[in-house]
């Protein structure tokens, strides 16, 4: 058995039918058959079914937080502290591009992301703590420097609110050609309205207990 060429084989087909059905109602049977291997290969190469869960998520999600610490250190080369706009935009157009090529290729495969991350199984939430962990060790303390005004939980809780305005643009993803997101096919425009957005909703003033 081609050890490489199974693995490949098995990623490939628990996306297509994943993307296509949805991971809850995908058997790890249906992945073996459409990848042509057994479910013994499963557990050799991922360890389980969620483990391969897992893996199609971070095939995804490992570059988007790749690039985004990209352009944040790209910002930080241009200026030692980056606008709040800037760290904004180093955050969110990643996914942008993720999106805008899904779209192209995957558009089931980019709504399949959006709804993982809005209604997590087990093994999606292990994988969204691990991936996100490493995107808030980058971010937070730049955004912390940037927003003094809000206590850490009230950070935290505008950062999952964040998340959340992406993973539904993901969620909602048609083909190109079809209602874009945020009403524009142009890359640089998405990523400015979005980022106005978040800049704005990140600024807002800190949350009043008398106003609870």
């Amino acid at each position: 058995m081609d050890a490489p060429a199974t693995r490949d084989r098995l990623l490939a087909a628990a996306e297509r039918l994943f993307a296509k059905g949805g991971e809850e109602a995908t058997s790890l049977r249906a992945v073996t058959r459409e990848a042509e291997a057994n479910v013994a290969a499963v557990h050799y190469h991922f360890g389980g079914r969620d483990g391969l869960l897992r893996e199609v998520l971070n095939r995804h999600i490992a570059p988007i937080n790749t690039r985004r610490r990209e352009l944040v250190a790209a910002a930080q080369a241009r200026v030692a502290a980056p606008a709040l706009a800037d760290i904004v935009d180093a955050f969110v157009r990643p996914d942008l591009e993720t999106l805008a090529e899904l779209r192209q290729t995957e558009p089931q495969m980019a709504r399949f992301i959006g709804r993982a991350y809005s209604q997590p199984s087990t093994a999606v939430a292990a994988a969204a703590a691990e991936q996100f962990a490493a995107t808030a060790h980058t971010f937070t303390p730049l955004l912390a420097d940037q927003l003094p005004h809000l206590a850490d939980d009230e950070l935290r809780t505008r950062l999952d609110l964040v998340v959340g305005i992406i993973t539904g643009l993901f969620a909602r993803a048609n083909p190109t050609g079809q209602a874009p997101p945020l009403d524009t096919e142009d890359l640089d425009e998405q990523a400015r309205r979005l980022t106005a957005f978040i800049v704005g909703a990140l600024s807002a003033p800190a949350t009043r207990d008398d106003l609870r």
